[in-house]
């Protein structure tokens, strides 16, 4: 197998699929990436526990904050297009070993994402099916059906997962949005009112200030269509817009379903809601919609296939642009000459994939798993969305001094940064239980891990990628052609060993 991987890494191959996305298909990714439906029916009942009724308030101020960060990153993003997304836009601001430590903990992330989020799904419709009607579903039956279903996909091209996220990502927004103007339609207890924008009404404003903390991790994964600039047209236009875009779509979407939501369940008394043994828009759903609430349940199928696609579209690709630069072994960097995907990173996803699903999931269980990988997440993306806002001031301060702006490239970034470290303390106080509360160790772990490999690479002498780490792709008027060197900044360069 070693030997095949070496030897088909070594043939000439294609590039990715040079302008197969324009901006709809950018945004879509950035889009099913947030999981809509995820992302508000299974975080409103904590939300509300926090801020009550002022929950949809919460996931207004949570979208303000996400807003600056998009502006911060659409900074790098339209000056250099790279399926290496952080890891490149890192490299070529800061140094390339810290774009790698970057992109080391990024691997947390998405190629983590479709594993955990598979498992999870597997366990809700394990549940529902037997609740509701006796049927007996495993949750790694589902999961391997599932899996190798986004494994398939992710192997035959951006195209046909450009699609399915389409008709996916549609599906679960049309049903969710059906479901809290039904609520809006037929109000409870209450009736229609605003109460839920007065941040007032929150039962403390420590409880607001939470509620607000965890609203911002409902809105990740719009930075995953950075990673797709080599396969977008003109991406130096389209990424920074579909990034902007997958905010404030998803922004609209929390703030009008939450608030939807809530009056349908009756703003007279939430307490209820968010006390619910079953989860509280599956019983507004079965109040409003009988029978037909199996929808939601449709909805949140939907939302975890998608967000699976995407996220394997996103790893593989940076991957893949860390192979191609020597960061990673080579291997990863082989594209499939007819569907024109890095397959051997697709394989390598896939088994990630399972590993994370059924292998943490076999051992703390699926929905303890979701918890457990969704504060691995956030302060993945904390130290990830952190080192882009240090770029965006460090490049802009030193390589684009004219252009530099004080509030897009220091108040945003530092306004930014500071809201993540504040999501990283509230994560953490009070002291989670375990085995949550292993994840700062985890996290820790693995970032020692990286610095051991930088250590590896550097005693070895193989550091020619620290120059190749920033490349990008040169842009024609129809799309992203071929590989470019845009070497980084002179300051850097003059550290990789061995230059004259």
């Amino acid at each position: 197998m070693k030997d095949f991987l070496e030897r088909t890494a070594k043939s000439p191959t294609p590039g990715l699929q040079a302008g197969a996305l324009s901006l709809s298909g950018i945004l879509v990714q950035g889009i099913t990436h947030c999981a809509p439906a995820t992302a508000i029916l299974f975080t409103i009942p904590f939300i509300v526990d926090k801020a009550g009724v002022a929950a949809p308030f919460a996931y207004l101020a949570a979208f303000v904050i996400v807003l600056v960060l998009g502006v911060s990153l659409n900074q790098l993003a339209k000056l250099f297009p790279s399926a290496g997304g952080y890891y490149t836009y890192i490299s070529r601001t800061v140094h390339p070993r810290a774009g790698f430590l970057t992109s080391w903990l990024y691997f947390l992330y998405d190629p983590t994402t479709s594993g955990y989020s598979l498992a999870f799904m597997g366990y809700v419709l394990q549940e529902a099916l037997w609740s509701e009607y006796h049927l007996r579903c495993p949750w790694w039956a589902f999961f391997l059906v599932s899996g190798s279903f986004v494994g398939f996909v992710s192997y035959r091209g951006i195209e046909l997962s450009k699609k399915l996220l389409v008709l996916l990502g549609t599906g679960e927004i049309l049903i969710v949005v059906a479901l809290s103007l039904w609520g809006l339609l037929r109000p409870g207890a209450g009736g229609i009112n605003l109460i839920s924008f007065d941040p007032r009404r929150a039962p403390s404003p420590n409880g607001l200030a939470l509620a607000i903390v965890f609203s911002l991790f409902a809105l990740t994964g719009w930075e995953a269509v950075a990673p797709l600039a080599e396969e977008s047209m003109n991406p130096k236009r389209n990424l920074p817009r579909a990034i902007l875009g997958s905010i404030f779509a998803m922004g609209v979407f929390l703030v009008l379903s939450s608030w939807g939501l809530l009056v349908g369940w009756g703003t007279q008394d939430v307490r209820p809601f968010a006390e619910s043994v079953e989860n509280p828009t599956f019983v507004l759903a079965k109040r409003l919609w009988g029978g037909w609430w199996i929808l939601v349940l449709l909805a949140l199928l939907n939302s975890m296939l998608a967000v699976a696609i995407a996220a394997n579209n996103a790893g593989t690709r940076v991957w893949y642009a860390m192979a191609r630069s020597g960061s990673l072994p080579s291997w990863l960097a082989k594209i499939d000459p007819r569907y024109r995907t890095p397959v051997h990173a697709v394989i390598l996803q896939v088994v990630t994939m399972a590993a994370v699903g059924l292998g943490l999931g076999a051992w703390l269980g699926p929905e303890r798993e979701f918890d457990f990988m969704g504060l691995v997440v956030t302060f993945s993306l904390i130290f990830v969305y952190s080192a882009g806002n240090i770029g965006v001031f460090l490049h802009y301060l030193r390589e684009r001094r004219s252009e530099f702006n004080w509030i897009l490239h220091f108040i945003f970034p530092l306004f930014g940064t500071a809201s993540l470290l504040w999501v990283g303390y509230a994560s953490l106080n009070p002291w989670p239980e375990r085995p949550v509360s292993y994840v700062p160790v985890v996290v820790g772990t693995w970032l020692v891990i990286g610095l051991g490999v930088l250590w590896i690479l550097k005693r070895r002498g193989k550091e020619d990628w620290l120059e190749r780490a920033g490349d990008i792709m040169a842009e024609r008027s129809d799309g992203l052609a071929g590989e470019s060197r845009h070497p980084v900044p002179e300051k850097v360069r003059a550290n990789v060993p061995g230059r004259d």
